[in-house]
């Protein structure tokens, strides 16, 4: 069975080819642009950003939220994830090239009944998210530095309970946040 290994080498270099663009895009949102506010809401309004990816396709979605918790902005997704170009599928907008989304899933199909699929897919996804994860914060260090933003921001895959904040990179639960906007 052949090795997941040169797919998560070649997002490593998308990664880094995706860096600049992602870090003008945060540095925007850190001065509250290019957000598409509720009525009567603005940047003045931002207590804090959500950034969450996506599981399969690794999409990033970014909203803000008021003092008191409430969402005040529609979901945007983050720019750089339109591909101008992709290996033969004009309607891919994933922010994973659509080179290896194609060859996990071709992996997958393949070998999914093999004794060791599993705990390579799992090997494979672990790295992922943690090249993914870490680029991230890289990228958002870098923004915050840019703009001398200190917003609060936290980060985490779709739906889920626990986050990182992205002033400590540390992780905070979904309740925790919440007493944030209670005893502020």
């Amino acid at each position: 069975m052949e090795s997941l290994k040169p797919l998560n080498v070649e997002l490593k270099k998308y990664l880094k080819q995706s860096s600049v663009q992602i870090i003008e895009h945060l540095a925007l949102l850190l001065k509250g642009e290019n957000l598409d506010y509720f009525d009567g809401k603005n940047k003045k309004d931002i207590k804090s950003l959500y950034f969450e990816y996506e599981y399969d396709y690794l999409d990033i979605m970014v909203w803000a939220v008021d003092e008191k918790g409430e969402i005040i902005t529609h979901t945007v997704t983050l720019t750089s994830q339109k591909k101008e170009k992709s290996a033969g599928n004009s309607n891919w907008n994933s922010f994973l090239p659509e080179k290896i989304w194609m060859t996990a899933s071709g992996f997958q199909y393949h070998h999914e009944e093999d004794d060791d699929f599993h705990d390579l897919w799992d090997e494979y996804n672990d790295e992922k998210y943690e090249l993914f994860e870490n680029w991230f914060f890289d990228c958002w260090k870098k923004a915050s530095a840019q703009t001398e933003s200190r917003a609060d921001a936290y980060f985490s895959i779709h739906d889920t309970y626990f986050r990182t904040d992205l002033n400590t990179f540390k992780t905070i639960s979904d309740d925790d946040i919440a007493t944030r906007y209670t005893s502020g």
